[in-house]
């Protein structure tokens, strides 16, 4: 083994020294060899003995890379334990999108996508449901990135038999409205960077148009209730909905089961001129989005309110529009894309569940907030709420976790309270239940009870290890001591993980 292991460590030797000389003799090609199984000290001797010279073994697949002489490749093919030789071909860097692009698209560049394209972050294999009036697919701009969609809209078709007869026609997603409402949103979100016209801010993440609304920009909250639907049962990973839409259960129980399957709801907060914020925005389970202007000041269509997440680009926003061209709108329905499209960078960058503790829509909100550019007030306000989204941020930061287990020892739960002090960021603390009864957490800001950020959390003691339950904190410009008092038999348990954002 010894005596094998120097050899093959030789040959390596043999094979660096012609790579750093890159001297290729008459007659040679480069080549890679792609075999059965990983290649032995046979394959490595075969290939030597034709004059051949290896320049790189790989791990993750039976080939290596090589120069061997022409005449000895249809030989070499012989070899039952090779599958294949092929050319080992030039390639070239993806070229960038062109500064023009970035200068018509200032949105885009002021939330920092730029910087997550420069680093081949794109939204890349991200699903995007965009529920509007539909998307004009064949856009030079959007035609790439186009994956399919659903027509949900019905249409007047009277006929001599049934004059008030409706009609549909499921695959005709185009997008009719006066605006080109839909198409304008779609290329905030994923313009392909081709040279011309705009990029979005994820470049090359997959667009299905769910035309919920006709021409006229109005539709049913039925058909919104389908698209939501159609949206989980397909897979999608982001909804993008720029629609203001009327409170109902039935809505609100959509998005909280979209939310609950991992998808990332992303909804304009409503051009109300500072009234209050719209439905489906003001659920929960939505990222509620407000209108900036360049200046980072918000803008005086956009509404207002505590549930306020976060805050994009929404005054003259460039963008596609239906029939190849190009137009300008301005409101909270062109902030919400530019939120849904860094929310598909941060799921292209390979973010992961933390630590099976919180789904990925969970993850992706509190990654947003976290990374936002705080505008306003100190902290979330009903003006920005978290603040600007930050694209560049968001994909570069990570989040900074410690878990601590809180057990409960004592004849008193008290005795066994755990704290930990929380400063100037967001917080997200997961109580992953063992066995645990009950949780308490109780919040002090600067010494004083905040009763209103204290909780009970209860678990059901015949599903042990299955529960969890989730606190988020805002101690942006403050500090927050959290006591956690466990209640429960003797030696029950539960893992408290803490997660912060580690660059803010």
């Amino acid at each position: 083994m010894k005596r094998t292991h120097y050899v093959v460590h030789a040959l390596v030797v043999a094979a660096l020294f012609f790579m750093v000389s890159g001297q290729a003799f008459a007659g040679e090609r480069s080549v890679i060899i792609r075999f059965h199984k990983q290649p032995g000290f046979a394959d490595t001797e075969r290939i030597h003995k034709a004059k051949g010279k290896i320049k790189r073994f790989y791990k993750s697949i039976p080939a290596l890379a090589a120069k061997l002489p022409e005449q000895e490749i249809d030989k070499m093919l012989l070899n039952p334990d090779i599958a294949s030789i092929e050319e080992d071909a030039v390639v070239s860097a993806v070229q960038p999108i062109s500064p023009t692009e970035y200068a018509d698209s200032w949105g885009v560049q002021h939330i920092g996508a730029d910087v997550a394209h420069n680093r081949n972050i794109r939204g890349a294999g991200v699903k995007v449901a965009v529920l509007d009036t539909g998307i004009d697919c064949t856009h030079p701009d959007l035609i790439d990135n186009c994956r399919g969609g659903y027509n949900f809209v019905e249409y007047f078709c009277p006929t001599p038999t049934n004059p008030q007869q409706m009609c549909s026609d499921p695959s005709n997603t185009f997008d009719d409205s006066w605006n080109s409402h839909g198409t304008n949103v779609a290329g905030i979100i994923a313009a392909r960077g081709n040279g011309t016209g705009v990029v979005g801010v994820a470049p090359e993440a997959s667009l299905y148009a769910l035309k919920v609304l006709d021409g006229g920009g109005f539709g049913l909250l039925s058909d919104i209730l389908e698209g939501i639907d159609w949206s989980i049962n397909n897979h999608m990973d982001i909804i993008n909905i720029s629609i203001s839409g009327v409170d109902s259960q039935a809505l609100k129980d959509a998005c909280d089961a979209a939310y609950q399957a991992g998808l990332v709801i992303v909804a304009a907060a409503g051009n109300t001129n500072g009234g209050a914020i719209t439905y489906p925005a003001l659920y929960d389970s939505v990222i509620a989005v407000t209108a900036t202007d360049k200046n980072d000041q918000q803008t005086s269509f956009s509404a207002v309110g505590p549930e306020l997440s976060l805050s994009a680009p929404g005054v003259n926003i460039l963008s596609t529009a239906a029939g190849a061209g190009y137009a300008a709108l301005s409101g909270t329905s062109q902030a919400a894309p530019h939120v849904a499209g860094t929310a598909a960078l941060i799921l292209s960058s390979g973010i992961k569940e933390n630590g099976g503790y919180t789904n990925i829509a969970e993850e992706v909100r509190l990654r947003l907030q976290n990374s936002s550019k705080d505008l306003g007030d100190p902290g979330k306000d009903i003006i920005y709420g978290y603040g600007l989204v930050d694209a560049a941020k968001a994909v570069t930061s990570e989040p900074e976790q410690t878990v601590i287990t809180l057990t409960r020892n004592h004849k008193r739960s008290f005795d066994d309270i755990q704290s930990i002090s929380l400063s100037d960021a967001l917080y997200t603390i997961t109580i992953q239940n063992r066995d645990l009864k009950t949780v308490w957490a109780l919040v002090f800001e600067n010494g004083h009870y905040r009763e209103d950020l204290s909780s009970a959390h209860h678990f059901n003691s015949h599903k042990k290890g299955q529960e969890k339950a989730t606190i988020s904190l805002d101690s942006k410009g403050t500090t927050l001591d959290v006591y956690l008092v466990p209640f429960g038999k003797t030696g029950t348990s539960a893992d408290i993980v803490i997660t912060k954002e580690s660059s803010l």
